[in-house]
């Protein structure tokens, strides 16, 4: 396969059915370089295709090395291979889901469900942290985070069938299987107005400037104010499932509300990154036909001192009235009265608090500079 598989011709998703199969995960000593070796190779060593991970139209995983005969531990069963198990909550909701469609047809077949490990350190962990998602999918097999190369009478090995950039529509199996299995074991526990919050995150995760004035503006407009990595998964769908608005920066929580949210929601996102919350206008159209409302008031960047360009560490500087003016418009909000820009004193304060906490100064982004 010479390129990532296309989601939107609307057939089903394929699954090859590998006898033998031996999964091989990222040996420990590269698991930091990309793309990373690894995948599943059949009987004969070569590659199947269908375990390639994709991102952005280019491979993120290339054909492992055979491991030595010492190296493998033979295992009887049929298994399905479901690729890389992300420790970081995005790349898990968008990359390590992306196989799970396949459970629908696959789960009386198979003894067990076997990640490889992005990283290979706090294996146990990671898997431990993401058993529950999968758990509140339905998803009863038992559940590996394979740490060494294993062979197994049969892989079964579904395509990718999610993804970002351009595999964010993901295949309609796909869609069908979390909308319907999640949406299925959420309960609504009542209309209500969300502001997605990052101010809790630590810093080192980038957000927006002066995300507290945000907060504090849609507070008077009744949102609540949610920090969901305070709560845990059932808690976090069901304030998805639950709310009538939704305001969020650009970020993985909305990969998770695009799974629960109802049909009439109105989702308005803040774009903090360049051409990233174009993502979710796709995503949410494609999953629950909702039109976002993509909010665009960025006017300014600052980045780490030692780093070039905007990246996840840096934060968006918004245009506050232009915010409030895109979100009344999208009717989201009710007031009239424009919130005001940042004055000279917030910035200075909220920037050397910013700095402090880093340890690391920040400068503004010049583009071209």
């Amino acid at each position: 396969m010479t390129h990532a598989p296309d989601l939107s011709h609307g057939r089903p998703g394929t699954i090859r059915d590998i006898e033998n199969g031996l999964i091989v995960p990222i040996p420990n000593d590269t698991d930091t370089v990309q793309p990373l070796e690894t995948g599943v190779l059949d009987a004969n060593g070569a590659l199947v295709e269908e375990s390639v991970t994709w991102r952005d139209g280019r491979a993120f995983s290339l054909p492992p090395r055979t491991p030595a005969p010492e190296e493998i531990d033979t295992r009887s069963g049929t298994v399905m291979f479901a690729g890389l198990m992300f420790g970081h909550f995005g790349h898990f909701l968008v990359e390590s889901t992306a196989r799970l469609w396949a459970y629908e047809r696959l789960k009386d077949q198979i003894e067990a469900i076997v990640f490889v490990p992005k990283v290979q350190r706090r294996i146990d962990h990671v898997l431990n942290v993401y058993t529950p998602f999968m758990r509140l999918l339905g998803i009863e097999a038992p559940l590996i985070n394979l740490e060494t190369p294993a062979r197994y009478d049969h892989v079964l090995v579904p395509q990718q069938g999610f993804g970002m950039f351009g595999m964010i529509e993901g295949l309609p199996e796909y869609r069908e299987f979390m909308r319907t299995r999640m949406g299925a074991r959420i309960r609504d526990d009542g209309a209500r107005k969300l502001y997605i919050s990052r101010s809790a995150l630590p810093k080192q995760r980038g957000g927006l400037l002066g995300e507290e004035l945000i907060e504090e503006y849609l507070a008077a407009e009744g949102y609540e104010i949610f920090h969901p990595q305070q709560h845990d998964f059932e808690t976090q769908l069901a304030a998805y499932k639950s709310a009538d608005y939704i305001v969020s920066a650009d970020g993985s929580p909305l990969h998770m509300a695009a799974l629960v949210v109802k049909e009439g929601a109105k989702i308005a996102v803040i774009a903090r990154r360049p051409a990233v919350a174009e993502q979710f206008e796709i995503q949410f159209r494609a999953f629950c036909g909702i039109k976002t409302v993509t909010i665009d008031a960025l006017k300014s960047h600052w980045i780490p001192v030692n780093n070039a360009r905007p990246s996840r560490l840096s934060y968006g500087e918004l245009d506050f009235p232009t915010l409030h003016a895109q979100l009344k418009q999208g009717g989201l909000i009710q007031g009239a009265t424009p919130w005001p820009e940042m004055t000279d004193e917030q910035r200075t304060k909220i920037m050397a608090d910013l700095e402090e906490r880093q340890k690391i100064g920040f400068k503004l982004y010049q583009p071209g500079g």
